[in-house]
Protein backbone atom coordinates (compact mmCIF):
# COMPACT_ATOMS: atom_id res chain seq x y z
CA UNK A 1 0.00 0.00 0.00
CA UNK A 2 2.94 2.46 0.90
CA UNK A 3 4.19 1.78 -2.93
CA UNK A 4 1.49 2.12 -4.10
CA UNK A 5 0.64 5.70 -2.66
CA UNK A 6 4.29 6.69 -3.23
CA UNK A 7 3.58 6.14 -7.16
CA UNK A 8 0.01 8.21 -6.61
CA UNK A 9 2.09 11.01 -5.37
CA UNK A 10 4.61 10.58 -8.45
CA UNK A 11 1.47 10.57 -10.88
CA UNK A 12 -0.22 13.31 -9.27
CA UNK A 13 3.35 15.22 -9.85
CA UNK A 14 3.68 13.84 -13.55
CA UNK A 15 0.18 14.85 -14.32
CA UNK A 16 0.83 18.40 -13.57
CA UNK A 17 3.71 18.68 -15.69
CA UNK A 18 2.90 21.35 -18.08
CA UNK A 19 3.44 19.38 -21.53
CA UNK A 20 0.84 16.54 -19.46
CA UNK A 21 -1.57 18.59 -17.81
CA UNK A 22 -1.80 20.51 -21.41
CA UNK A 23 -2.68 17.55 -23.26
CA UNK A 24 -5.38 16.55 -20.37
CA UNK A 25 -7.16 19.98 -21.43
CA UNK A 26 -6.41 20.02 -25.04
CA UNK A 27 -8.03 16.65 -25.37
CA UNK A 28 -11.56 17.49 -23.43
CA UNK A 29 -12.21 19.85 -25.42
CA UNK A 30 -11.71 17.88 -28.48
CA UNK A 31 -13.45 15.30 -27.07
CA UNK A 32 -16.36 17.52 -25.92
CA UNK A 33 -16.76 19.40 -29.87
CA UNK A 34 -15.84 16.17 -31.35
CA UNK A 35 -19.23 14.15 -29.37
CA UNK A 36 -21.18 17.18 -29.64
CA UNK A 37 -20.97 18.15 -33.17
CA UNK A 38 -22.63 16.31 -35.86
CA UNK A 39 -20.74 14.03 -38.00
CA UNK A 40 -18.09 13.62 -35.86
CA UNK A 41 -17.69 11.34 -32.80
CA UNK A 42 -15.59 10.53 -29.94
CA UNK A 43 -13.69 7.64 -31.67
CA UNK A 44 -12.88 9.54 -34.95
CA UNK A 45 -11.43 12.35 -33.31
CA UNK A 46 -9.43 9.74 -31.65
CA UNK A 47 -8.16 8.49 -34.61
CA UNK A 48 -7.71 11.70 -36.35
CA UNK A 49 -5.20 12.25 -33.38
CA UNK A 50 -3.57 9.23 -33.45
CA UNK A 51 -1.04 10.30 -36.22
CA UNK A 52 0.23 13.51 -34.46
CA UNK A 53 1.48 11.39 -31.64
CA UNK A 54 4.58 10.70 -32.93
CA UNK A 55 6.39 14.21 -31.86
CA UNK A 56 5.20 13.15 -28.13
CA UNK A 57 6.38 10.23 -25.72
CA UNK A 58 4.46 8.03 -24.86
CA UNK A 59 2.20 9.37 -21.64
CA UNK A 60 0.96 13.07 -23.24
CA UNK A 61 -0.39 10.85 -26.10
CA UNK A 62 -2.27 8.30 -23.56
CA UNK A 63 -3.42 11.50 -21.54
CA UNK A 64 -4.53 13.03 -24.75
CA UNK A 65 -6.35 10.25 -25.67
CA UNK A 66 -8.23 9.70 -22.67
CA UNK A 67 -9.27 13.79 -22.37
CA UNK A 68 -10.84 13.59 -25.90
CA UNK A 69 -12.26 9.45 -24.80
CA UNK A 70 -14.10 11.16 -21.04
CA UNK A 71 -14.83 14.28 -23.19
CA UNK A 72 -16.34 12.74 -26.34
CA UNK A 73 -18.28 9.99 -24.28
CA UNK A 74 -20.35 13.12 -22.62
CA UNK A 75 -19.93 15.82 -25.76
CA UNK A 76 -23.06 13.69 -27.55
CA UNK A 77 -24.96 14.25 -24.80
CA UNK A 78 -25.62 17.98 -25.27
CA UNK A 79 -27.13 17.19 -28.88
CA UNK A 80 -29.19 14.83 -27.36
CA UNK A 81 -30.71 16.81 -25.04
CA UNK A 82 -31.21 19.94 -26.64
CA UNK A 83 -32.20 18.77 -30.66
CA UNK A 84 -32.90 14.79 -29.79
CA UNK A 85 -29.95 14.11 -32.18
CA UNK A 86 -27.29 12.08 -30.16
CA UNK A 87 -23.59 12.36 -30.86
CA UNK A 88 -23.31 8.72 -30.70
CA UNK A 89 -25.34 5.66 -30.27
CA UNK A 90 -24.52 5.04 -26.68
CA UNK A 91 -26.44 8.91 -25.97
CA UNK A 92 -29.63 7.38 -27.53
CA UNK A 93 -31.17 6.83 -23.48
CA UNK A 94 -29.79 9.78 -22.73
CA UNK A 95 -31.78 11.20 -25.61
CA UNK A 96 -34.85 9.44 -24.51
CA UNK A 97 -35.04 11.47 -21.01
CA UNK A 98 -32.97 14.49 -21.73
CA UNK A 99 -34.91 15.81 -24.65
CA UNK A 100 -38.20 14.84 -22.89
CA UNK A 101 -37.16 16.97 -19.76
CA UNK A 102 -35.91 19.89 -22.18
CA UNK A 103 -39.34 19.72 -23.69
CA UNK A 104 -40.84 19.99 -19.76
CA UNK A 105 -38.80 23.21 -19.39
CA UNK A 106 -35.73 21.40 -17.52
CA UNK A 107 -33.35 21.92 -20.49
CA UNK A 108 -30.86 23.70 -17.79
CA UNK A 109 -31.01 21.45 -14.90
CA UNK A 110 -30.60 18.43 -17.66
CA UNK A 111 -27.65 19.49 -19.16
CA UNK A 112 -26.14 19.96 -15.42
CA UNK A 113 -27.19 16.06 -14.41
CA UNK A 114 -25.74 14.97 -17.06
CA UNK A 115 -22.54 16.72 -16.66
CA UNK A 116 -22.32 16.16 -13.14
CA UNK A 117 -23.43 12.05 -13.24
CA UNK A 118 -20.75 11.51 -16.50
CA UNK A 119 -18.16 13.44 -13.91
CA UNK A 120 -18.78 11.14 -11.30
CA UNK A 121 -19.30 8.05 -13.47
CA UNK A 122 -15.77 8.66 -14.82
CA UNK A 123 -14.03 9.39 -12.03
CA UNK A 124 -15.06 6.55 -9.72
CA UNK A 125 -14.73 4.14 -12.56
CA UNK A 126 -11.16 5.73 -13.01
CA UNK A 127 -10.42 4.87 -9.03
CA UNK A 128 -11.48 1.77 -9.32
CA UNK A 129 -9.05 1.09 -12.28
CA UNK A 130 -6.49 2.50 -10.30
CA UNK A 131 -7.31 -0.19 -7.49
CA UNK A 132 -8.16 -2.96 -9.35
CA UNK A 133 -5.43 -2.80 -12.03
CA UNK A 134 -2.39 -3.81 -9.92
CA UNK A 135 -3.64 -6.78 -8.78
CA UNK A 136 -5.34 -8.06 -12.20
CA UNK A 137 -1.72 -6.92 -13.34
CA UNK A 138 0.20 -9.57 -10.86
CA UNK A 139 -2.66 -12.37 -11.65
CA UNK A 140 -2.07 -11.57 -15.57
CA UNK A 141 2.00 -12.11 -14.72
CA UNK A 142 0.86 -16.20 -14.82
CA UNK A 143 -0.60 -15.90 -18.05
CA UNK A 144 1.79 -18.06 -21.12
CA UNK A 145 0.70 -17.48 -24.65
CA UNK A 146 -2.19 -19.98 -23.92
CA UNK A 147 -4.42 -17.61 -21.65
CA UNK A 148 -3.77 -14.89 -23.80
CA UNK A 149 -5.00 -16.26 -26.92
CA UNK A 150 -8.13 -17.59 -25.17
CA UNK A 151 -8.63 -13.94 -23.47
CA UNK A 152 -7.97 -12.58 -27.25
CA UNK A 153 -10.42 -15.31 -28.49
CA UNK A 154 -12.85 -14.05 -25.64
CA UNK A 155 -13.11 -10.91 -27.18
CA UNK A 156 -13.63 -11.63 -30.55
CA UNK A 157 -16.47 -13.76 -29.27
CA UNK A 158 -17.93 -10.59 -27.17
CA UNK A 159 -18.31 -8.62 -30.01
CA UNK A 160 -19.79 -10.58 -32.28
CA UNK A 161 -22.56 -11.13 -30.04
CA UNK A 162 -22.80 -7.80 -27.70
CA UNK A 163 -24.79 -4.69 -28.97
CA UNK A 164 -25.10 -6.55 -32.98
CA UNK A 165 -28.38 -7.02 -33.73
CA UNK A 166 -27.84 -9.50 -36.24
CA UNK A 167 -25.12 -12.58 -35.33
CA UNK A 168 -25.16 -13.18 -39.28
CA UNK A 169 -23.71 -10.03 -40.43
CA UNK A 170 -21.86 -9.42 -37.14
CA UNK A 171 -19.88 -12.56 -38.45
CA UNK A 172 -19.23 -11.37 -41.46
CA UNK A 173 -18.13 -8.16 -40.59
CA UNK A 174 -15.37 -9.69 -37.91
CA UNK A 175 -14.45 -12.17 -40.51
CA UNK A 176 -13.59 -9.45 -43.11
CA UNK A 177 -12.13 -7.83 -40.61
CA UNK A 178 -9.66 -10.97 -38.96
CA UNK A 179 -8.94 -11.69 -43.19
CA UNK A 180 -7.21 -7.90 -43.72
CA UNK A 181 -5.20 -8.80 -40.68
CA UNK A 182 -3.29 -11.80 -42.34
CA UNK A 183 -2.28 -9.38 -45.53
CA UNK A 184 1.36 -9.07 -45.46
CA UNK A 185 4.58 -10.63 -43.95
CA UNK A 186 3.86 -13.68 -41.94
CA UNK A 187 5.40 -12.66 -38.08
CA UNK A 188 5.97 -15.99 -37.25
CA UNK A 189 7.64 -17.86 -40.48
CA UNK A 190 8.16 -14.73 -42.52
CA UNK A 191 6.13 -15.68 -45.45
CA UNK A 192 3.94 -12.86 -47.36
CA UNK A 193 0.62 -14.02 -47.61
CA UNK A 194 -2.38 -12.36 -49.72
CA UNK A 195 0.11 -9.87 -51.30
CA UNK A 196 0.05 -11.24 -54.82
CA UNK A 197 3.89 -10.10 -55.75
CA UNK A 198 2.90 -6.31 -54.89
CA UNK A 199 5.32 -5.09 -52.47
CA UNK A 200 2.89 -2.46 -51.07
CA UNK A 201 0.34 -5.36 -50.22
CA UNK A 202 3.50 -7.58 -48.68
CA UNK A 203 4.09 -4.33 -46.06
CA UNK A 204 0.76 -5.12 -44.72
CA UNK A 205 -2.70 -2.73 -43.97
CA UNK A 206 -2.06 -0.42 -41.39
CA UNK A 207 -5.14 -0.87 -39.43
CA UNK A 208 -4.95 2.76 -38.27
CA UNK A 209 -6.02 3.75 -41.92
CA UNK A 210 -8.19 1.02 -41.56
CA UNK A 211 -9.72 2.93 -38.86
CA UNK A 212 -9.33 6.66 -40.60
CA UNK A 213 -11.49 5.12 -43.37
CA UNK A 214 -13.92 3.54 -42.15
CA UNK A 215 -14.65 6.00 -38.88
CA UNK A 216 -14.10 9.24 -39.88
CA UNK A 217 -13.84 9.40 -44.27
CA UNK A 218 -17.27 6.80 -43.90
CA UNK A 219 -19.49 8.87 -41.71
CA UNK A 220 -18.39 11.91 -43.42
CA UNK A 221 -19.58 10.21 -46.75
CA UNK A 222 -22.58 9.12 -44.93
CA UNK A 223 -23.66 12.84 -43.16
CA UNK A 224 -23.29 14.53 -46.57
CA UNK A 225 -25.78 12.05 -48.39
CA UNK A 226 -28.40 13.19 -45.71
CA UNK A 227 -30.65 15.51 -46.50
CA UNK A 228 -33.31 17.71 -44.79
CA UNK A 229 -31.33 18.14 -40.99
CA UNK A 230 -32.95 20.65 -39.21
CA UNK A 231 -29.90 20.70 -36.42
CA UNK A 232 -28.61 24.12 -37.63
CA UNK A 233 -32.09 25.76 -37.39
CA UNK A 234 -32.72 24.54 -34.01
CA UNK A 235 -29.73 25.75 -33.08
CA UNK A 236 -29.26 29.31 -34.12
CA UNK A 237 -32.62 29.86 -32.08
CA UNK A 238 -31.11 28.68 -28.70
CA UNK A 239 -28.76 29.77 -26.07
CA UNK A 240 -28.66 26.96 -23.52
CA UNK A 241 -27.34 27.48 -20.17
CA UNK A 242 -26.29 25.03 -17.40
CA UNK A 243 -27.76 24.46 -13.85
CA UNK A 244 -25.42 22.19 -11.77
CA UNK A 245 -27.60 19.86 -9.18
CA UNK A 246 -27.27 20.66 -5.86
CA UNK A 247 -26.04 17.83 -3.43
CA UNK A 248 -29.23 16.32 -2.51
CA UNK A 249 -30.41 15.76 -6.08
CA UNK A 250 -27.63 13.94 -6.28
CA UNK A 251 -28.19 12.38 -3.05
CA UNK A 252 -31.60 11.16 -3.61
CA UNK A 253 -30.00 8.97 -7.24
CA UNK A 254 -27.11 7.72 -4.86
CA UNK A 255 -28.56 4.13 -5.79
CA UNK A 256 -29.66 4.92 -9.55
CA UNK A 257 -25.31 6.45 -9.62
CA UNK A 258 -24.30 3.00 -8.06
CA UNK A 259 -25.92 0.71 -10.14
CA UNK A 260 -24.87 2.29 -12.72
CA UNK A 261 -21.48 2.59 -12.23
CA UNK A 262 -21.44 -0.94 -11.41
CA UNK A 263 -22.92 -1.96 -15.12
CA UNK A 264 -20.87 0.54 -16.95
CA UNK A 265 -17.54 -0.76 -15.12
CA UNK A 266 -18.29 -4.40 -15.30
CA UNK A 267 -19.43 -4.20 -19.21
CA UNK A 268 -16.42 -1.56 -19.88
CA UNK A 269 -14.19 -4.55 -18.71
CA UNK A 270 -15.62 -6.81 -21.15
CA UNK A 271 -13.49 -6.71 -24.42
CA UNK A 272 -15.45 -5.75 -27.26
CA UNK A 273 -18.23 -4.17 -25.24
CA UNK A 274 -18.09 -0.71 -24.74
CA UNK A 275 -20.10 2.25 -23.66
CA UNK A 276 -22.67 1.58 -25.99
CA UNK A 277 -23.83 -1.60 -24.52
CA UNK A 278 -23.48 -0.25 -20.47
CA UNK A 279 -25.55 2.63 -21.57
CA UNK A 280 -28.65 0.31 -22.64
CA UNK A 281 -28.23 -2.49 -20.17
CA UNK A 282 -27.44 0.58 -17.36
CA UNK A 283 -31.02 2.06 -18.57
CA UNK A 284 -32.54 -1.46 -18.37
CA UNK A 285 -31.68 -2.05 -15.67
CA UNK A 286 -32.39 0.47 -13.81
CA UNK A 287 -36.21 0.72 -15.22
CA UNK A 288 -36.19 -2.29 -13.79
CA UNK A 289 -35.60 -1.34 -10.29
CA UNK A 290 -37.82 1.48 -10.76
CA UNK A 291 -40.83 1.61 -8.82
CA UNK A 292 -43.07 3.57 -11.19
CA UNK A 293 -41.55 2.29 -14.57
CA UNK A 294 -43.76 3.59 -16.54
CA UNK A 295 -42.37 6.98 -16.78
CA UNK A 296 -39.54 5.92 -18.36
CA UNK A 297 -39.58 7.49 -21.96
CA UNK A 298 -41.56 10.75 -20.73
CA UNK A 299 -38.55 12.46 -19.04
CA UNK A 300 -37.32 10.32 -16.23
CA UNK A 301 -34.20 11.93 -14.04
CA UNK A 302 -33.44 8.66 -12.98
CA UNK A 303 -32.94 7.54 -17.22
CA UNK A 304 -30.95 10.63 -17.58
CA UNK A 305 -28.73 9.56 -14.65
CA UNK A 306 -28.29 5.74 -14.99
CA UNK A 307 -27.36 6.24 -19.02
CA UNK A 308 -24.95 9.06 -18.42
CA UNK A 309 -23.28 7.46 -15.24
CA UNK A 310 -22.67 3.88 -17.28
CA UNK A 311 -21.36 5.67 -19.97
CA UNK A 312 -18.31 7.55 -18.63
CA UNK A 313 -18.27 4.97 -15.98
CA UNK A 314 -17.74 2.09 -18.95
CA UNK A 315 -14.19 3.90 -19.46
CA UNK A 316 -12.26 3.07 -16.86
CA UNK A 317 -13.41 -0.29 -16.98
CA UNK A 318 -12.28 -0.35 -20.28
CA UNK A 319 -9.10 0.64 -19.55
CA UNK A 320 -8.31 -2.32 -17.57
CA UNK A 321 -7.73 -4.68 -19.90
CA UNK A 322 -6.07 -2.64 -22.23
CA UNK A 323 -3.17 -1.63 -19.63
CA UNK A 324 -3.04 -5.48 -17.94
CA UNK A 325 -3.63 -7.64 -20.47
CA UNK A 326 -3.04 -5.48 -23.92
CA UNK A 327 -6.80 -6.02 -24.69
CA UNK A 328 -9.02 -3.30 -25.72
CA UNK A 329 -12.19 -3.06 -24.07
CA UNK A 330 -13.92 -0.61 -26.75
CA UNK A 331 -12.96 0.87 -30.17
CA UNK A 332 -11.43 3.68 -28.16
CA UNK A 333 -9.10 1.77 -26.36
CA UNK A 334 -8.76 -0.15 -29.32
CA UNK A 335 -7.02 3.62 -30.93
CA UNK A 336 -4.73 3.68 -27.87
CA UNK A 337 -3.52 0.33 -28.23
CA UNK A 338 -2.18 1.34 -31.45
CA UNK A 339 -0.27 5.01 -29.51
CA UNK A 340 1.27 2.21 -27.56
CA UNK A 341 2.23 0.22 -30.56
CA UNK A 342 3.16 3.79 -32.52
CA UNK A 343 5.57 4.24 -29.62
CA UNK A 344 7.14 0.89 -29.57
CA UNK A 345 5.20 0.09 -25.84
CA UNK A 346 3.84 -3.44 -25.32
CA UNK A 347 0.77 -2.93 -23.14
CA UNK A 348 0.28 -6.25 -20.41
CA UNK A 349 1.49 -7.09 -16.51
CA UNK A 350 5.14 -6.25 -17.37
CA UNK A 351 4.03 -3.06 -17.92
CA UNK A 352 3.81 -2.79 -14.29
CA UNK A 353 7.40 -3.77 -13.20
CA UNK A 354 8.80 -1.31 -16.29
CA UNK A 355 7.23 1.63 -16.47
CA UNK A 356 5.06 1.88 -13.26
CA UNK A 357 5.56 5.61 -12.83
CA UNK A 358 4.13 5.96 -16.50
CA UNK A 359 1.14 3.85 -15.46
CA UNK A 360 -0.09 5.69 -12.27
CA UNK A 361 0.18 9.22 -14.44
CA UNK A 362 -2.32 7.82 -16.80
CA UNK A 363 -4.74 6.93 -13.54
CA UNK A 364 -3.92 10.26 -11.44
CA UNK A 365 -4.61 11.45 -15.29
CA UNK A 366 -7.90 10.09 -15.92
CA UNK A 367 -9.12 10.53 -12.17
CA UNK A 368 -8.12 14.71 -12.92
CA UNK A 369 -9.44 14.69 -15.84
CA UNK A 370 -12.90 13.82 -15.10
CA UNK A 371 -12.97 16.25 -12.44
CA UNK A 372 -11.99 19.53 -14.84
CA UNK A 373 -14.67 17.79 -17.35
CA UNK A 374 -17.42 19.38 -15.15
CA UNK A 375 -15.72 23.08 -16.51
CA UNK A 376 -15.47 21.95 -19.84
CA UNK A 377 -18.90 20.67 -19.98
CA UNK A 378 -20.55 23.82 -18.68
CA UNK A 379 -18.30 26.12 -21.05
CA UNK A 380 -19.27 23.84 -24.07
CA UNK A 381 -22.96 23.24 -23.43
CA UNK A 382 -23.18 27.34 -22.90
CA UNK A 383 -21.51 28.23 -26.16
CA UNK A 384 -22.49 25.39 -28.56
CA UNK A 385 -25.15 26.88 -30.44
CA UNK A 386 -22.66 28.94 -32.19
CA UNK A 387 -20.37 25.97 -33.33
CA UNK A 388 -23.20 23.76 -34.80
CA UNK A 389 -23.53 27.19 -37.43
CA UNK A 390 -20.68 25.77 -39.02
CA UNK A 391 -22.37 24.00 -42.23
CA UNK A 392 -22.10 20.14 -42.86
CA UNK A 393 -20.22 20.85 -46.42
CA UNK A 394 -17.32 22.77 -44.85
CA UNK A 395 -16.93 20.82 -42.03
CA UNK A 396 -16.95 17.09 -43.75
CA UNK A 397 -14.20 18.90 -46.56
CA UNK A 398 -12.27 20.21 -43.32
CA UNK A 399 -12.35 16.34 -41.80
CA UNK A 400 -11.26 14.77 -45.29
CA UNK A 401 -8.41 17.14 -45.63
CA UNK A 402 -7.33 16.41 -41.81
CA UNK A 403 -7.45 12.86 -42.92
CA UNK A 404 -5.56 12.80 -45.60
CA UNK A 405 -2.57 14.17 -44.04
CA UNK A 406 -3.22 12.20 -41.31
CA UNK A 407 -3.22 8.53 -42.74
CA UNK A 408 -0.27 10.08 -45.05
CA UNK A 409 1.83 11.13 -42.13
CA UNK A 410 1.31 6.97 -40.92
CA UNK A 411 4.67 6.04 -42.71
CA UNK A 412 4.97 8.67 -45.45
CA UNK A 413 3.30 6.86 -48.01
CA UNK A 414 0.56 7.33 -50.88
CA UNK A 415 -0.56 4.17 -50.44
CA UNK A 416 -1.90 4.33 -47.20
CA UNK A 417 -4.17 7.46 -48.82
CA UNK A 418 -5.14 5.15 -51.10
CA UNK A 419 -6.21 2.22 -49.34
CA UNK A 420 -8.03 5.38 -45.99
CA UNK A 421 -10.09 6.17 -49.39
CA UNK A 422 -10.91 2.84 -50.03
CA UNK A 423 -12.06 1.77 -46.17
CA UNK A 424 -13.83 5.05 -46.31
CA UNK A 425 -15.93 4.15 -49.21
CA UNK A 426 -16.06 0.64 -47.95
CA UNK A 427 -17.55 2.31 -44.31
CA UNK A 428 -20.07 4.39 -46.35
CA UNK A 429 -21.78 1.04 -47.67
CA UNK A 430 -21.24 -0.91 -44.46
CA UNK A 431 -23.47 1.87 -42.92
CA UNK A 432 -26.11 2.16 -45.65
CA UNK A 433 -27.04 -1.89 -45.73
CA UNK A 434 -26.47 -1.69 -41.83
CA UNK A 435 -22.94 -4.28 -42.02
CA UNK A 436 -21.61 -3.50 -38.24
CA UNK A 437 -18.35 -1.54 -38.16
CA UNK A 438 -16.69 -2.57 -34.70
CA UNK A 439 -16.23 -6.03 -35.30
CA UNK A 440 -14.60 -5.43 -38.40
CA UNK A 441 -12.10 -2.98 -37.04
CA UNK A 442 -11.83 -5.71 -33.66
CA UNK A 443 -11.02 -8.10 -35.86
CA UNK A 444 -8.36 -6.35 -37.89
CA UNK A 445 -6.58 -5.62 -34.16
CA UNK A 446 -7.64 -8.72 -32.36
CA UNK A 447 -6.62 -11.11 -35.37
CA UNK A 448 -3.30 -11.23 -35.52
CA UNK A 449 -2.75 -11.10 -31.69
CA UNK A 450 -5.44 -14.28 -31.70
CA UNK A 451 -3.01 -16.02 -34.44
CA UNK A 452 0.21 -14.81 -32.93
CA UNK A 453 -0.67 -16.35 -29.80
CA UNK A 454 -1.98 -19.70 -31.63
CA UNK A 455 0.98 -20.56 -33.34
CA UNK A 456 3.32 -19.79 -30.76
CA UNK A 457 1.65 -22.30 -28.09
CA UNK A 458 1.49 -25.02 -30.88
CA UNK A 459 5.66 -24.34 -31.50
CA UNK A 460 5.55 -25.06 -27.63
CA UNK A 461 3.35 -27.71 -27.63
CA UNK A 462 4.35 -30.26 -30.37
CA UNK A 463 0.90 -28.93 -31.82
CA UNK A 464 -0.81 -30.42 -29.30
CA UNK A 465 -4.28 -28.43 -29.22
CA UNK A 466 -5.62 -30.00 -26.44
CA UNK A 467 -3.12 -27.61 -24.23
CA UNK A 468 -5.94 -24.92 -24.31
CA UNK A 469 -8.07 -27.00 -22.18
CA UNK A 470 -5.63 -28.59 -20.12
CA UNK A 471 -5.24 -25.48 -18.42
CA UNK A 472 -8.12 -23.80 -15.73
CA UNK A 473 -7.77 -20.24 -17.05
CA UNK A 474 -7.30 -21.12 -20.64
CA UNK A 475 -10.59 -23.57 -20.32
CA UNK A 476 -12.42 -21.59 -18.51
CA UNK A 477 -12.33 -18.27 -20.93
CA UNK A 478 -13.44 -20.30 -24.27
CA UNK A 479 -15.80 -22.23 -22.52
CA UNK A 480 -17.42 -19.21 -21.69
CA UNK A 481 -16.85 -17.70 -25.82
CA UNK A 482 -18.35 -20.68 -26.90
CA UNK A 483 -21.06 -20.47 -24.80
CA UNK A 484 -21.75 -16.86 -25.87
CA UNK A 485 -21.45 -18.22 -29.33
CA UNK A 486 -24.07 -20.50 -28.74
CA UNK A 487 -26.47 -18.52 -26.50
CA UNK A 488 -27.89 -16.40 -29.18
CA UNK A 489 -28.75 -19.46 -31.38
CA UNK A 490 -30.43 -21.27 -28.93
CA UNK A 491 -32.23 -18.04 -27.74
CA UNK A 492 -33.83 -18.03 -31.12
CA UNK A 493 -34.45 -21.85 -31.43
CA UNK A 494 -36.29 -21.42 -28.35
CA UNK A 495 -38.19 -18.52 -29.45
CA UNK A 496 -39.16 -20.45 -32.48
CA UNK A 497 -40.07 -23.53 -30.53
CA UNK A 498 -42.48 -21.34 -28.28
Amino acid sequence: MTGQLELLWTGLINTFDPLNFAMILIGLMIGVLAGALPGITMLNAIVLVLPFTYLMGIVPSLLLMIGIYCGGIFGGSITGILFNIPGDPMNVPTTWEGYKLNKKGFVSKALGMAIMTSALGGFFSALIMTLASPPFARIALSFSTCEYFSVVFLGLASVVVIGTRSLGSALISLSIGIFLGTIGMDDIYGIPRFAFGSRIMETGINFITVLIGLFAIGEVLDQLSLQGKESGELTARLRPKTELPRFGEIWALRSTILRGLGVGVIIGAIPGAGATVASFVSYGVEKQFSKHPEKFGTGCWEGLVASETAINGSTGGAMIPLLTLGIPGSGATAVMLGAFLLHGVQPGPLLFTKTPESVYTIFVGMLICNLIMILTGLITARFFSELMRVPENILGAFIITFCLIGAFALRNDMADVWFMAIFGILGYFMRRYGLPIPPLILGVILGPLAESYFLTTMIGEANNIWVFFRRPVSASLLILSLAIFIWPLMSSFWKKRK
